[in-house]
């Protein structure tokens, strides 16, 4: 593709106009804009915190309004675009580098991110109380990591051996989603932090069947709704509440450390169960990691399965 039609291709995506039916090849009913890339960021300035190195970028692209229909993406690099109130749906940006986008008042819908590098994006941004939606979207295989999420609506969406370490979702809203793979240290919020004024994650239809937990946590989540993890790993308890404060008063009634540090564990589980939340799971993965096949053993008495 030479330099002066990229440009024009560019242009039209920021300001939002359509492509014409024949004006660009089609793949598979899509316009064709497979490996399309886009002029990175420059950094204009970079200094350290007690966290991280941070750099601030300029010459970044900002999308306003624009409505992106029927494109094909895959192997593109779209890095660090900033989307405001826009439309994109029916587009494929499957192995694309969309690291570090920037997303609010956007709609995403129909839209494939399989084996996408999303790293670093701001999905759930919120502006002026407005909220971001995906909804039919497949991110099988995506890479989710160090994802900032505020609020936002995921409807119908796979994550499938998504890469979701470490992401806390915040307020984010959970409806008929199917969660497969590893889950390592992912955190599920009922609301985001002081966002009570958003609609609250319920998990409604929620298909965890295939999914594998690893230190993931359901804050303030009743879900009456879910589907648990159907391998061995995960212990399904019915009277959740009470079954937790029982062994933790056992737990506590002991002196030696592997008991404590049992007892942490469900002690923190207690404290982030929902106020009407009837069942609920522990990881034995979760266990082994604390107190090895003891903390396994001595859980399974307390609650009474094998």
């Amino acid at each position: 593709m030479d330099y002066d039609l990229r440009r024009t291709i560019w242009r039209r995506l920021i300001s939002g106009e359509l492509f014409d039916a024949h004006e660009l090849p089609r793949s598979n009913g899509l316009v064709d804009l497979r490996g399309f890339k886009v002029p990175d960021p420059s950094v204009i300035g970079e200094y350290d915190t007690a966290k991280a190195n941070v750099k601030q970028l300029g010459n970044l692209v900002h999308i306003r309004g624009a409505h992106w229909a029927g494109i094909d993406f895959s192997e593109s690099r779209l890095n660090s675009l900033r989307f405001y109130g826009c439309k994109i749906e029916n587009c494929i940006f499957d192995n694309a580098d969309c690291q570090d986008w920037r997303i609010w008042r956007t709609n995403i819908s129909k839209c494939s991110f399989r084996s996408t590098d999303l790293r670093r994006s701001a999905l759930g941004g919120v502006d002026a109380g407005e909220r971001n939606s995906f909804q039919k979207i497949d991110f099988t295989k995506a890479d989710l990591r160090q994802t900032a999420h505020q609020s936002a609506d995921f409807v119908d969406c796979i994550f499938s051996d998504t890469n979701l370490a470490k992401v806390d979702f915040w307020g984010t809203v959970f409806l008929n989603c199917i969660f497969e793979g590893r889950l390592d240290e992912v955190i599920f919020h009922r609301y985001a932090f002081r966002g009570e004024m958003y609609p609250p994650n319920e998990m409604k239809g929620v298909d965890f069947r295939r999914a594998r937990f690893r230190f993931v946590e359901f804050r303030g989540l009743d879900m009456t709704d879910v589907k648990w993890p159907e391998d061995n790993d995960c212990i399904v308890i019915g009277n959740y509440t009470e079954t937790l404060k029982q062994v933790l008063q056992s737990l506590k009634a002991k002196a030696d450390v592997r008991s404590r540090k049992l007892a942490a564990i469900i002690e923190s589980d207690l404290k982030w169960a929902g106020p009407k939340q009837t069942e609920g799971v522990v990881s034995k993965r979760d266990l082994n990691e604390v107190g090895g096949e003891w903390a396994i053993d001595e859980f399974l008495k307390f609650v009474g399965s094998e």
